[in-house]
């Protein structure tokens, strides 16, 4: 199943007393949805959508709405998961409407609570490449003109309790097309010891993808690929269970992963340098402990065609908590000192952490800043020009992307080397 699919068949709601209906499930670019129809604002479904609506309407249906709802037809079963009503359409007699689902779990036919899961896994573009690990091998023999590829799964990478990195492979056969795809990718994977929220599980995927963001400055993608129930494990036709089973997940937010690296464009921090799982691990910690800096830098990376003041805006407020927080958590500011600090103390006092990482001068940095933040935030100041944003945006972004490089361990030397030659680092110039 991928966006475009549109297939009819059957919806189960798991009621033997549901009427039978013919629907059609769609994955559009507003989401995973089925449309299904109604002969009346009596009618069963309709009840779905109407009772809200119309409240003069006696429905035959006053059961709660399903949750949870099975699509079927000729090329399988799809578990609708977390789903809720919106959108319908009717002439008070005939009339369609739309169930929406945040997860689609592939070939379930049962009805098991895929709302919370016991183990599930992510797959983050670039990871592998950090990793440098592979789980595809290559052989050619030019005497037989043979080529031999052998996937073989190298060995998981265990970070903490709540993250393995799983490197991994699998076959694809893309529809209408008359070829076989190998992919060798790397999943990370979370499982839990009571069922958990699809969210809460794969909130450390979405660490690792904002330490590649920091890494390289791509819009890196996290999706969720596979999940499992420990009530839903493999069983052959004899009735004989064997271990635990993967299903395939779709999700509405699924994002494409950017082109491949063109170019030089190294990371700025290699997995080997941070020391490996253990500097993954630190970075999860980094993340929880300066969320209110963080998060708001990474966010601006998947900004995309908006001005420089836009991009200013965003990662301001990043700065100005980072700045609060090394002053409060490392040097023991009181909360209300560190609350009260003018916004030049808090620059200047990252500065002071990156001070040798950087390709420019750390100290006017902050000077420059301090002057263009305020200016977009103050009506009464004169409002700096395309060219300065941009390029406190730009230096903005390196001095945070270097924070974290060092907080990681990282080398200044290194960490600087690589900035001046880094293309996401370069400064921006008027066009003669």
């Amino acid at each position: 199943m991928k966006p475009g699919t549109r297939r009819t068949g059957d919806l189960i709601d798991f009621d033997p007393d549901t009427p039978k209906v013919k629907v059609t499930l769609e994955w559009s670019e507003k989401g995973i949805s089925v449309e299904i129809p109604w002969s009346g604002p009596d009618d069963y479904y309709a009840s779905w959508f109407l009772r809200d609506a119309f409240q003069g309407l006696a429905a035959k249906n006053n059961k709660p709405i399903p949750r949870r709802l099975l699509f079927t037809d000729s090329h399988g079963s799809v578990l609708l998961v977390d789903c809720w009503p919106k959108g319908y359409h009717t002439n008070f007699a005939a009339g369609t409407g739309r169930m929406w689902a945040s997860y689609a779990v592939m070939d379930v036919g049962t009805d098991l609570d895929f709302s919370r899961l016991d183990g599930i896994r992510s797959e983050v573009s670039g990871l592998r490449e950090w990793l440098q690990v592979s789980s595809v091998s290559e052989n050619f023999d030019p005497s037989s003109q043979t080529m031999t590829i052998v996937g073989k799964s190298a060995n998981p990478i265990n970070v903490n309790q709540d993250l393995t990195l799983v490197p991994t492979w699998l076959t694809e056969r893309p529809d209408g097309e008359e070829s076989i795809v190998l992919r060798d990718y790397v999943a990370c994977e979370t499982r839990a010891t009571t069922p958990g929220a699809w969210e809460d599980l794969a909130e450390a995927h979405r660490g690792v993808r904002d330490l590649l963001v920091f890494a390289r400055w791509r819009r890196e993608t996290c999706n969720v690929t596979f999940a499992t129930r420990a009530d839903d494990p493999i069983v052959t036709l004899d009735g004989e269970e064997h271990g635990e089973q993967w299903r395939a997940v779709m999700s509405p937010r699924h994002e494409d992963p950017p082109a491949a690296v063109t170019g030089y464009r190294p990371h700025l921090m290699e997995y080997d340098e941070i020391g490996g799982a253990a500097g993954v691990a630190r970075w999860l910690k980094l993340r929880d402990e300066f969320s209110r800096a963080l998060d708001p830098i990474v966010s601006d990376r998947y900004l995309q065609r908006v001005p420089a003041v836009t991009h200013l805006a965003q990662v301001g407020p990043g700065l100005e908590a980072l700045g609060y927080l090394i002053l409060k958590n490392r040097d023991g500011v009181g909360s209300t000192a560190a609350k009260d600090s003018p916004l030049r103390q808090r620059l200047d006092r990252i500065a002071s952490d990156v001070d040798g990482a950087l390709p420019f001068d750390g100290a006017t940095w902050a000077a420059e800043m301090t002057s263009a933040y305020n200016g977009i935030k103050h009506a009464n100041r004169k409002l700096p020009s395309e060219l300065n944003l941009l390029n406190r945006w730009s230096e903005s972004i390196v001095v945070m992307r270097a924070w974290v490089a060092l907080e990681l361990g990282a080398s200044k030397e290194l960490v600087k080397r690589r900035l001046e030659l880094d293309p996401a680092a370069a400064r921006f110039s008027a066009r003669s």
